[in-house]
């Protein structure tokens, strides 16, 4: 019995250890999250990432950009077609976006900011809404946006868990 407790233990803690991260949107965007990871070297969390950029935008509409590089941080920036949608008196709405990823590594861990620096239509016509347009005074999401903020969550955390999950595998 005690050797089964020990195993439940074990596995439950490398479980909660090894939790991908998690963004949520709010009225200013997203706030930087820290994300927990094995030890690695920071050139080689570096190289990582400039892999996974390239491999994660390889087939999409753009490739991404990497700016800013660092011995510790990059900024990488790219558009994601469909980010997000809302419907709006029985006519849905999908909506690109260009973003920015700013990261900053340490051995254990990283750093990751998430801004969505540009939202355009579908059709490539960009808008002058920003995120902070969506919400109301006191923070709350405005009534026409009903979908908005659970897809692009959804978006926002497949990326952010996509090169989580890259580094973690890659290593």
């Amino acid at each position: 019995m005690k050797y089964i407790l020990l195993t439940f233990i074990c596995l439950f803690s490398i479980h909660i250890h090894a939790q991908p991260p998690e963004m949520e949107l709010n009225a200013n965007g997203f706030k930087q999250i820290n994300v927990k990871i094995p030890e690695t070297t920071n050139e080689q969390l570096l190289s990582l990432t400039k892999n996974w950029a390239i491999s994660y935008n390889r087939n999409k509409d753009s490739s991404a950009d990497i700016t800013n590089v660092s011995n510790n941080s990059m900024t990488i920036t790219a558009y994601k077609q469909n980010a997000f949608y809302y419907s709006n008196k029985g006519e849905t709405f999908y909506h690109r976006i260009k973003y920015e990823m700013t990261f900053k590594f340490n051995r254990d861990s990283y750093n990751v900011t998430f801004t969505i620096t540009e939202i355009y239509l579908n059709d490539d016509s960009l808008l002058e809404y920003k995120i902070p347009d969506y919400f109301n005074s006191d923070g709350k999401l405005k009534d026409d946006y009903n979908t908005l903020k659970e897809s692009l969550e959804e978006t926002v955390n497949d990326i952010v868990n996509s090169h989580y999950n890259f580094i973690i595998n890659y290593r």
